[in-house]
Protein backbone atom coordinates (compact mmCIF):
# COMPACT_ATOMS: atom_id res chain seq x y z
CA UNK A 1 0.00 0.00 0.00
CA UNK A 2 3.32 2.33 0.77
CA UNK A 3 4.00 2.17 -2.88
CA UNK A 4 0.66 2.61 -4.27
CA UNK A 5 0.41 5.59 -2.29
CA UNK A 6 4.34 6.90 -3.10
CA UNK A 7 4.07 6.23 -6.65
CA UNK A 8 0.02 7.13 -6.95
CA UNK A 9 0.10 10.09 -5.11
CA UNK A 10 -1.06 12.54 -7.78
CA UNK A 11 -3.67 10.99 -8.93
CA UNK A 12 -4.83 10.05 -5.44
CA UNK A 13 -4.48 13.60 -4.28
CA UNK A 14 -6.85 15.12 -7.26
CA UNK A 15 -9.43 12.29 -6.61
CA UNK A 16 -9.45 12.69 -2.94
CA UNK A 17 -9.13 17.02 -2.49
CA UNK A 18 -11.75 17.08 -5.47
CA UNK A 19 -14.41 14.71 -4.13
CA UNK A 20 -13.79 15.70 -0.69
CA UNK A 21 -14.08 19.36 -1.90
CA UNK A 22 -17.92 18.66 -3.88
CA UNK A 23 -19.04 16.63 -0.72
CA UNK A 24 -18.05 19.82 1.68
CA UNK A 25 -19.63 22.00 -0.73
CA UNK A 26 -22.88 19.57 -0.85
CA UNK A 27 -22.84 19.81 3.07
CA UNK A 28 -22.56 23.51 3.38
CA UNK A 29 -25.57 24.10 0.87
CA UNK A 30 -27.47 21.26 2.76
CA UNK A 31 -27.96 24.38 5.30
CA UNK A 32 -27.00 22.05 8.27
CA UNK A 33 -25.61 24.80 10.37
CA UNK A 34 -22.14 23.40 10.77
CA UNK A 35 -19.20 25.43 12.50
CA UNK A 36 -15.83 26.37 10.43
CA UNK A 37 -14.44 23.76 12.61
CA UNK A 38 -17.08 21.23 11.42
CA UNK A 39 -16.47 21.70 7.84
CA UNK A 40 -12.96 21.69 8.41
CA UNK A 41 -12.82 18.48 10.36
CA UNK A 42 -15.60 16.74 7.42
CA UNK A 43 -13.27 17.58 4.99
CA UNK A 44 -9.79 16.16 6.24
CA UNK A 45 -12.00 13.22 6.81
CA UNK A 46 -13.33 13.08 3.56
CA UNK A 47 -9.97 13.52 2.10
CA UNK A 48 -8.98 9.99 4.26
CA UNK A 49 -12.06 8.38 3.42
CA UNK A 50 -11.91 8.92 -0.56
CA UNK A 51 -8.35 7.88 -0.32
CA UNK A 52 -8.72 4.29 1.39
CA UNK A 53 -11.49 4.55 -1.90
CA UNK A 54 -8.52 5.35 -3.96
CA UNK A 55 -5.82 2.77 -2.80
CA UNK A 56 -8.76 0.20 -3.03
CA UNK A 57 -9.84 0.95 -6.84
CA UNK A 58 -6.06 0.55 -7.95
CA UNK A 59 -5.47 -2.34 -6.22
CA UNK A 60 -8.48 -3.95 -7.30
CA UNK A 61 -9.08 -2.59 -11.02
CA UNK A 62 -5.73 -1.02 -12.09
CA UNK A 63 -6.79 -1.15 -15.62
CA UNK A 64 -9.70 1.42 -14.47
CA UNK A 65 -7.39 4.21 -12.56
CA UNK A 66 -7.68 6.54 -14.72
CA UNK A 67 -11.12 7.32 -13.74
CA UNK A 68 -9.79 8.49 -10.38
CA UNK A 69 -8.10 11.81 -11.83
CA UNK A 70 -11.44 12.59 -13.84
CA UNK A 71 -13.52 11.69 -11.00
CA UNK A 72 -11.18 14.43 -9.17
CA UNK A 73 -11.73 17.08 -11.64
CA UNK A 74 -14.95 16.63 -11.82
CA UNK A 75 -15.78 16.96 -8.10
CA UNK A 76 -13.62 20.63 -8.82
CA UNK A 77 -16.04 21.63 -11.39
CA UNK A 78 -19.18 20.62 -9.04
CA UNK A 79 -17.92 22.52 -6.21
CA UNK A 80 -17.20 25.70 -8.51
CA UNK A 81 -20.28 25.41 -9.47
CA UNK A 82 -21.85 25.22 -5.79
CA UNK A 83 -19.86 28.45 -4.82
CA UNK A 84 -20.19 30.84 -7.56
CA UNK A 85 -23.63 30.18 -9.26
CA UNK A 86 -26.64 31.50 -7.26
CA UNK A 87 -28.89 29.21 -4.88
CA UNK A 88 -31.91 30.79 -6.37
CA UNK A 89 -33.49 29.43 -9.62
CA UNK A 90 -33.26 25.46 -8.23
CA UNK A 91 -29.93 25.35 -7.67
CA UNK A 92 -29.26 22.34 -5.54
CA UNK A 93 -27.04 19.56 -4.24
CA UNK A 94 -28.80 17.39 -6.47
CA UNK A 95 -28.14 19.63 -9.34
CA UNK A 96 -24.47 19.73 -8.79
CA UNK A 97 -24.69 16.07 -8.53
CA UNK A 98 -26.00 15.51 -11.87
CA UNK A 99 -23.16 18.64 -13.07
CA UNK A 100 -20.79 16.13 -11.55
CA UNK A 101 -21.46 13.06 -13.42
CA UNK A 102 -22.00 14.95 -16.48
CA UNK A 103 -18.45 16.49 -16.03
CA UNK A 104 -16.81 13.15 -15.49
CA UNK A 105 -18.43 11.21 -18.52
CA UNK A 106 -17.94 14.47 -20.75
CA UNK A 107 -14.54 14.04 -19.83
CA UNK A 108 -13.65 10.81 -20.33
CA UNK A 109 -15.30 10.68 -23.65
CA UNK A 110 -13.57 13.84 -24.74
CA UNK A 111 -9.91 11.91 -23.17
CA UNK A 112 -10.45 9.06 -25.69
CA UNK A 113 -11.06 10.19 -28.38
CA UNK A 114 -9.72 11.31 -31.85
CA UNK A 115 -9.68 15.00 -31.17
CA UNK A 116 -7.44 13.99 -27.93
CA UNK A 117 -5.06 12.33 -30.57
CA UNK A 118 -4.51 15.11 -32.61
CA UNK A 119 -3.61 17.22 -29.42
CA UNK A 120 -1.69 15.00 -28.33
CA UNK A 121 0.16 14.26 -31.73
CA UNK A 122 1.52 17.46 -31.43
CA UNK A 123 3.03 16.94 -28.26
CA UNK A 124 6.22 15.50 -26.90
CA UNK A 125 6.36 13.56 -23.39
CA UNK A 126 9.58 13.95 -22.12
CA UNK A 127 10.31 12.82 -18.74
CA UNK A 128 13.20 12.17 -16.34
CA UNK A 129 14.21 9.45 -13.60
CA UNK A 130 17.01 8.43 -10.97
CA UNK A 131 16.99 5.97 -8.59
CA UNK A 132 19.36 4.03 -6.77
CA UNK A 133 19.56 0.04 -7.49
CA UNK A 134 21.54 -2.00 -4.94
CA UNK A 135 22.68 -4.93 -7.27
CA UNK A 136 25.18 -5.03 -9.56
CA UNK A 137 25.31 -2.98 -12.91
CA UNK A 138 25.26 -6.43 -15.20
CA UNK A 139 21.83 -7.09 -13.64
CA UNK A 140 20.27 -4.05 -14.15
CA UNK A 141 21.57 -3.92 -17.58
CA UNK A 142 19.97 -7.44 -18.09
CA UNK A 143 16.30 -6.67 -16.72
CA UNK A 144 15.77 -3.13 -18.22
CA UNK A 145 17.47 -3.11 -21.77
CA UNK A 146 15.81 -4.63 -24.22
CA UNK A 147 17.10 -7.63 -25.86
CA UNK A 148 19.29 -8.24 -23.20
CA UNK A 149 17.71 -11.36 -22.17
CA UNK A 150 14.78 -13.17 -22.51
CA UNK A 151 11.52 -11.28 -22.93
CA UNK A 152 10.34 -12.84 -19.77
CA UNK A 153 13.30 -11.14 -18.01
CA UNK A 154 12.29 -7.56 -18.78
CA UNK A 155 11.22 -5.85 -15.32
CA UNK A 156 8.36 -4.58 -17.01
CA UNK A 157 7.05 -8.22 -17.45
CA UNK A 158 4.65 -7.36 -20.22
CA UNK A 159 7.49 -8.36 -22.69
CA UNK A 160 6.20 -10.85 -25.39
CA UNK A 161 8.65 -11.56 -27.53
CA UNK A 162 11.79 -9.68 -29.24
CA UNK A 163 13.12 -10.51 -32.84
CA UNK A 164 16.58 -9.33 -34.13
CA UNK A 165 15.70 -7.58 -37.27
CA UNK A 166 17.73 -9.48 -40.58
CA UNK A 167 19.55 -6.45 -41.89
CA UNK A 168 20.86 -4.33 -39.00
CA UNK A 169 22.39 -6.13 -35.75
CA UNK A 170 21.03 -2.74 -33.46
CA UNK A 171 17.94 -3.21 -34.77
CA UNK A 172 14.98 -4.85 -33.25
CA UNK A 173 11.35 -5.66 -33.19
CA UNK A 174 9.32 -5.91 -29.99
CA UNK A 175 5.73 -6.99 -28.82
CA UNK A 176 4.25 -6.53 -25.76
CA UNK A 177 2.00 -8.53 -24.22
CA UNK A 178 -1.50 -8.50 -25.41
CA UNK A 179 -3.64 -5.81 -23.28
CA UNK A 180 -7.73 -4.88 -22.86
CA UNK A 181 -7.32 -2.89 -26.00
CA UNK A 182 -4.70 -4.59 -27.97
CA UNK A 183 -1.26 -5.50 -28.51
CA UNK A 184 1.17 -2.88 -28.87
CA UNK A 185 4.32 -3.46 -30.70
CA UNK A 186 7.33 -1.63 -31.55
CA UNK A 187 10.62 -1.39 -33.97
CA UNK A 188 14.20 -0.23 -31.66
CA UNK A 189 17.00 0.68 -33.49
CA UNK A 190 19.98 0.82 -30.27
CA UNK A 191 22.12 4.63 -31.48
CA UNK A 192 24.34 3.88 -28.85
CA UNK A 193 25.01 0.78 -27.07
CA UNK A 194 27.72 0.36 -24.38
CA UNK A 195 27.12 -2.80 -21.25
CA UNK A 196 26.57 -1.86 -18.73
CA UNK A 197 26.12 1.61 -17.91
CA UNK A 198 25.03 3.23 -21.14
CA UNK A 199 22.29 2.80 -23.80
CA UNK A 200 20.49 5.13 -26.09
CA UNK A 201 18.05 3.72 -28.73
CA UNK A 202 15.16 5.16 -31.19
CA UNK A 203 11.38 3.25 -31.40
CA UNK A 204 8.89 3.80 -33.16
CA UNK A 205 5.52 1.72 -33.76
CA UNK A 206 2.08 1.43 -32.08
CA UNK A 207 0.92 1.44 -28.76
CA UNK A 208 -2.03 -1.06 -27.42
CA UNK A 209 -4.50 1.06 -28.77
CA UNK A 210 -3.37 1.62 -31.92
CA UNK A 211 -2.09 5.14 -31.80
CA UNK A 212 1.51 5.24 -33.78
CA UNK A 213 4.20 6.72 -31.66
CA UNK A 214 7.86 7.47 -31.79
CA UNK A 215 10.54 8.71 -29.08
CA UNK A 216 14.32 8.07 -27.77
CA UNK A 217 14.96 6.19 -24.44
CA UNK A 218 18.51 6.38 -22.76
CA UNK A 219 19.70 4.57 -19.77
CA UNK A 220 22.80 5.69 -17.59
CA UNK A 221 24.21 2.97 -15.12
CA UNK A 222 26.59 4.70 -12.88
CA UNK A 223 28.39 2.06 -10.27
CA UNK A 224 29.15 3.32 -6.86
CA UNK A 225 31.71 2.05 -4.79
CA UNK A 226 30.41 -0.37 -3.37
CA UNK A 227 29.50 -2.06 -6.34
CA UNK A 228 26.05 -0.61 -6.61
CA UNK A 229 24.39 1.41 -9.08
CA UNK A 230 22.68 4.80 -9.26
CA UNK A 231 20.38 4.97 -12.29
CA UNK A 232 19.16 7.94 -14.77
CA UNK A 233 16.30 7.17 -17.14
CA UNK A 234 15.32 10.10 -20.02
CA UNK A 235 12.45 9.49 -22.31
CA UNK A 236 10.70 11.32 -24.93
CA UNK A 237 7.64 10.09 -26.54
CA UNK A 238 5.65 11.99 -29.29
CA UNK A 239 2.34 10.76 -30.94
CA UNK A 240 0.69 9.67 -27.20
CA UNK A 241 -2.93 10.82 -27.11
CA UNK A 242 -3.83 14.12 -24.58
CA UNK A 243 -5.49 11.29 -22.57
CA UNK A 244 -2.33 9.39 -22.74
CA UNK A 245 0.62 12.20 -21.64
CA UNK A 246 -2.20 13.06 -18.81
CA UNK A 247 -2.25 9.36 -17.47
CA UNK A 248 1.50 8.70 -17.89
CA UNK A 249 2.05 12.10 -15.90
CA UNK A 250 -0.35 10.74 -13.08
CA UNK A 251 1.46 7.34 -13.30
CA UNK A 252 4.60 8.58 -12.72
CA UNK A 253 5.84 6.18 -15.14
CA UNK A 254 9.63 5.70 -14.94
CA UNK A 255 9.54 5.53 -11.48
CA UNK A 256 6.94 2.31 -11.22
CA UNK A 257 9.38 1.08 -13.94
CA UNK A 258 12.36 1.43 -11.22
CA UNK A 259 10.12 -0.44 -8.36
CA UNK A 260 9.28 -3.15 -10.89
CA UNK A 261 12.98 -3.62 -11.18
CA UNK A 262 13.92 -3.38 -8.11
CA UNK A 263 11.26 -5.95 -7.00
CA UNK A 264 12.45 -8.48 -10.05
CA UNK A 265 15.89 -8.09 -9.06
CA UNK A 266 14.75 -9.07 -4.93
CA UNK A 267 12.55 -11.94 -6.29
CA UNK A 268 15.40 -13.62 -8.62
CA UNK A 269 18.60 -13.13 -6.67
CA UNK A 270 17.44 -11.96 -3.10
CA UNK A 271 18.99 -8.96 -0.93
CA UNK A 272 21.53 -7.56 -2.43
CA UNK A 273 23.38 -9.93 -4.57
CA UNK A 274 26.63 -10.38 -3.07
CA UNK A 275 26.53 -6.40 -2.21
CA UNK A 276 25.62 -5.37 1.11
CA UNK A 277 22.91 -3.39 1.34
CA UNK A 278 22.37 -0.56 4.24
CA UNK A 279 20.89 -1.61 7.44
CA UNK A 280 17.26 0.41 6.43
CA UNK A 281 17.49 -1.48 3.34
CA UNK A 282 17.00 -5.18 5.29
CA UNK A 283 14.46 -4.03 7.67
Amino acid sequence: MINIIARQIRRLGVFSFGMASMFLAVVARSGLGMTQIGHLIFFFGAVLAFLVVGIGLIKARPGQRGILEIAGFAGVICTLCMIYLPHAGGFTPLVAIAIFFATLTSSWFFLHSEMSRRIGARTTWRTRFSGDVYYPAKLVWKHIVPGAAMPEDHCTGQVAKYVEDLDDEDTMHVALKPGRTGQARYDITFLERNAPTFCRFYFEGNEADGTLVDGIFSLSVDVQDRGDCTIIINEERSGLSLGSLIERWFDDALSFQHDRLVALLDQRYGPGAGISKPLSQHV
